[in-house]
């Protein structure tokens, strides 16, 4: 298992040509209004600066109006899925609405996500990591004892306190700050 690291890095709009500074998090504006936020990984020849230690990536797309965003995911990538935080979209056929999560097949080599109106969508994909996998309720771990551990954990509150999936982002922020994670 991987020890927990958080880094906490400042947003930085990206422009064409201009080196990324390491500790920010690259925000690519499209002309159509779109704004990608690089969590991890990359987009459109973007990289993020953090450090993943497997090879996926995690990206916010905020949609200011009615648009397409495009995204071609790397061959490797077994694994993508997208969460609607605001707004809904269109996946193809499918009308995905708020707090809603898609798990999209591997047909095609491009994501297309089309919105109507103002809308917030976090993008999961990455390669396999090709590790034992045990999972109960909302953990993951690789095994039954670490599954174990990690419920004790939530249960002493070493992960935070849950909140609320109507909080406001900064309403968010907050709650974090006053119940930290002991990791």
């Amino acid at each position: 298992m991987v020890k927990p690291k958080v880094e906490l890095l400042k947003r930085h709009n990206v422009r064409d040509g201009e080196p990324i500074p390491m500790s920010v998090t690259p925000i690519v504006t499209e002309e159509n209004g779109v704004i990608t936020t690089i969590v991890c990984g990359q987009y459109n020849g973007v990289s993020a600066t953090v450090d993943c230690p497997t090879n996926a990536a995690i990206l916010q797309v905020q949609f200011t109006q009615k648009s397409t965003w495009r995204h071609s995911l790397p061959r490797a990538y077994e694994t993508a899925i997208l969460y609607v935080r605001k707004g809904s979209v269109r996946v193809g056929a499918s009308l995905l609405p708020v707090h809603h999560t898609a798990y999209l097949s591997k047909d095609g080599d491009e994501i297309v996500i089309e919105s109507e109106d103002e809308a917030d969508v976090l993008l999961l994909s990455g390669e396999p990591i090709r590790e034992p996998i045990v999972s109960q309720g909302s953990m993951v771990m690789n095994t039954e004892g670490e599954i174990q551990l990690a419920y004790a954990d939530y249960q002493r509150g070493f992960m935070g306190l849950p909140w609320s999936e109507n909080l406001s982002d900064e309403e968010w922020r907050e709650h974090v700050k006053k119940n930290p994670s002991k990791y």
